[in-house]
């Protein structure tokens, strides 16, 4: 894994090498050992359009064979195949200049839990009782500690009694207690961006290698001045608003999906500082009237942060673990 990490930034420099040799100072490649990096360049350059093109061989391969081992197998080569495609390239390099952007905007202090104050009041982006997958207010429970762009953001899944995310045996999105569960807004806001076209991938355990968008569908309000909830992975045309729509606290949006980088079905959701996500940091808001659910004993939180391993719902439709996971989305 880390060699293919490795690989993908060595493709960026070779571009950058090659180019700079063949438009700016092409004279250069007189000299033998510069004209020996450029032919390592190309190899390099070589070697990434073929893994790229294996890809595209063994997409259709998973449609053929569709077995649960084929996808297990698929998904052991796609993933780090996937860390080398252009669409995920791109994204690690606009998430770097991102990084660098919004720490030197907060002067490398970026907003604390301690220090930070929320202009609004946020409440849970859904009814029922979901699980917190990832994320928390500390290094421990953090969604991406070192990525300030994500480092308060949560994955919101939704799990029966025994702790599965799925029914039968989870092969199709259909499976999975959250596909399709109601997005609700935070609080009231101002739509700022949708994306309604990204398919969803359909085989579950696969991250996609073809996701041309890391966060799939997804709605972005503006709630006040620099702070923005970001809503992501939704069900393709499950989107129900436009830029400029005005939102209420707790309107659907759209519907939990698997689009983007998503392993399976599940809610990323963030507030942050910038309407550009490669551009924000994400911001550590503190979510109101919410409970944190445990068999039958529901503990109500006025105002705090959810924690990786929870399950939460808002406290108006807060049923216990023991029921089914359809009847607590009712």
């Amino acid at each position: 894994m880390r060699l293919l990490l490795w690989l993908g930034r060595a493709f960026y420099l070779a571009l950058l090498y090659s180019l700079l040799l063949e438009f700016l100072v092409p004279e250069l490649k007189k000299v033998w050992a510069i004209k020996l990096g450029l032919y390592l360049a190309y190899a390099i350059l070589l070697l990434y359009l073929l893994i790229w093109v294996l890809q595209f061989l063994m997409w259709p391969l998973h449609l053929v064979l569709k077995r649960r081992y084929t996808s297990a197998a698929i998904s052991l080569i796609s993933l780090p195949l996937r860390l080398i495609s252009p669409p995920m390239l791109a994204t690690s390099l606009l998430q770097l200049i991102g990084e660098l952007a919004a720490r030197a905007r907060y002067r490398f202090r970026p907003p604390t839990p301690e220090a930070y104050r929320q202009q609004v009041s946020y409440t849970l982006p859904f009814k029922g009782v979901w699980w917190v997958g990832n994320g928390g207010p500390d290094a421990s429970t953090s969604h991406s500690w070192h990525l300030v762009g994500q480092r308060y953001a949560y994955d919101f899944l939704i799990t029966d009694e025994s702790g599965k995310t799925y029914r039968h045996d989870g092969r199709r999105l259909e499976d999975y207690y959250a596909f399709g569960a109601p997005v609700l807004a935070p609080a009231d806001g101002v739509v700022v961006a949708v994306q309604n076209r990204h398919h969803d991938c359909p085989w579950p355990g696969v991250l996609d290698p073809f996701a041309w968008s890391i966060l799939g569908n997804y709605v972005l309000i503006r709630h006040a001045d620099n702070e923005y909830s970001l809503l992501a992975h939704l069900r393709r045309g499950s989107v129900k608003v436009r830029p400029g729509d005005r939102v209420l606290r707790g309107q659907i949006v759209g519907e939990c999906g698997n689009s983007g980088n998503s392993s399976e079905p599940h809610l990323h959701f963030q507030v942050q500082d910038h309407p550009n996500f490669f551009l924000a940091a994400s911001l550590p808001v503190r979510y109101s009237r919410w409970c944190r659910v445990k068999g039958e004993d529901r503990q109500q939180v006025e105002e705090g942060f959810p924690v990786r391993g929870e399950h939460v719902a808002d406290c108006e439709s807060a049923p216990t673990i023991g029921t089914s996971p359809d009847e607590r989305l009712s």
